[in-house]
């Protein structure tokens, strides 16, 4: 009797879980079924963007080996 007690109470949270996700997201998840992505849609203005990068260090040219001198 205990465990047909607990078992319908598991499945009654269950069902007022999926309810509430059902209203609070019902039509995310209706638009997502339809292919339209919510995520996907550019917000209302976009302004476009210039980044510009600069080094942080100057650029410089390799540095040749210098040739063995003879020990003094």
């Amino acid at each position: 009797m205990f465990a047909i007690a607990v078992t319908l109470a598991l499945f009654g949270f269950t069902v007022a879980m999926l309810a509430s996700m059902a209203t609070r997201d019902g039509q995310k998840i209706l638009a997502a079924l339809q292919g339209h992505s919510w995520a996907a849609q550019p917000p209302v203005s976009v302004r476009p963007v210039t980044v510009r990068v600069s080094p942080r260090y100057p650029a410089s040219r390799p540095v040749r080996a210098q040739p063995l001198r003879a020990a003094a």
